[in-house]
């Protein structure tokens, strides 16, 4: 019997709001670096977040994830998103940069 390899699933799109775009164009180089690094995680991994209770929409699965601490400021960088899986898309709402 031969071993298949693991099979991972596609990553899905990730789309940002206007807000977030504009926050993203603030970060500064370490902030954007760990930032990336979480979006490429949730885009295979989109539940790693902690989950947001209350959400309006059922087909809508809403969380908030935080980055590792920048290299330059030590900042971390929190992500509230949206999982769509009808439509395979994360949808980040919020950035918010800080300690």
């Amino acid at each position: 019997m031969t071993e298949q390899p693991e099979q991972r699933p596609a990553p899905l799109h990730v789309f940002l709001s206007d807000t977030a775009a504009q926050t993203l164009g603030r970060l500064r180089p370490g902030e954007l670096d760990v930032f990336e690094k979480l979006i490429e995680r949730l885009a295979v991994h989109p539940r790693l977040g902690i989950p947001v209770p209350g959400g309006t929409d059922p087909e809508v699965d809403d969380y908030t994830a935080r980055t590792d601490p920048a290299a330059d400021t030590g900042d971390r960088i929190s992500v509230v998103y949206r999982v769509h899986d009808s439509v395979r898309a994360v949808f980040v709402t919020w950035i918010i940069a800080g300690p």
